[in-house]
Parts: C-alpha cells; structure tokens; sequence
C-alpha cells in the first residue's frame, strides 16, 4: 500500500486533523519534453514538489526540491512564476494517520536541452516525457492542475486526462 493518498475536488477524501502544509512544485521543461518522477510515497508520477522549510522562501524550496530530487541545480532567477494552489480541497492522507490540506506555490523551468538527471532518495525513476504521451502515465491528482496550468501559459498541446476521484 503506498504511504500517500492524495484527492482533489473528492467528496470522499478524509478530513485534514492537521495543519495545512505549505510548499513549492516546479515543472521543468526541454526539449518539448516534461519532467516526470516516479514517486516512491505514492508509486505514482508527478513533478517535483516538496515541503518547505521555515527558514525558506517559496522559491528557495524549488530549487532545493529541484537539486535534490532531480539533481538539477538551477539559479532561483530561472524559475518562472506559474500559480498559486490553495483550492482547500486539495489533500494528502499519509499511512500513519496524518491528513493535510496541501498548498503549493508553482514554478517552471525551461532548459534548451535536457539536463541530465539524477534519481533523489524520494523517486524510483526520473522520465522525459512528451506531454502527447502523459495518458500512460499515473499522474498525482495534486500535480495535474499544475501541469494543466503550465500547459496553458505556454500553449502546449497534451492529452492529459485530469482528476480521477483518489489518488490510490
């Protein structure tokens, strides 16, 4: 069973019994390709996200998460502000009993070619995909607003199917 449950806009996801958790997600984008991880809490894909520290801004989160889960290093100028997500319905269920809303502030990254990576301890795989291909990925509820988002701000054509009802 995998230690994350994720929902949005699910009239069956769990009630949050914890403070809300506040964090960054970043696309990163080459080549006509995003950026997929498969994620070990969830054994879904998804982008990168993470958590943020008290002692950092939103953008200084997403270049940590960027260097530690892709092993990308990127200057905090090179990210692009995308959107805020703080729909209330968007939450996490972890195994041990912990049920969070989940608010991140979005950002992408645009390489000219594709950097080479390296699998964080939080991923089982990192994976350029073409976003005409995203369908046969499991994507997290949670990242396909955002990805949905970046594809809109930059007009990029994708056959994403959005927001199955649990993320299991």
């Amino acid at each position: 069973m995998p230690a994350a449950l994720y929902y949005i806009h699910d009239p069956l996801a769990p009630e949050p019994n914890r403070p809300s958790r506040f964090g960054a997600a970043a696309v990163l984008y080459a080549e006509g390709k995003v950026l997929l991880e498969h994620r070990r809490d969830t054994y879904k894909w998804g982008i990168v996200s993470s958590d943020i520290k008290d002692t950092e801004s939103f953008k200084d989160c997403a270049v940590r998460s960027i260097l530690s889960e892709t092993g990308i290093a990127v200057a905090a100028d090179a990210l692009h502000e995308l959107q805020l997500f703080d729909d209330p319905s968007r939450i996490v269920s972890f195994s041990e009993g912990n049920i969070y809303r989940i608010v991140h502030f979005s950002y992408y990254v645009l390489f000219d070619r594709i950097p080479a990576t390296v699998c964080g301890s939080g991923s089982l795989e990192l994976r350029w995909v073409d976003p005409a291909d995203l369908d046969d990925y499991d994507i997290v509820v949670t990242h396909q607003d955002i990805l949905e988002a970046f594809f809109r701000e930059r007009h990029i054509c994708h056959t994403m199917h959005t927001y199955s009802q649990e993320e299991q």
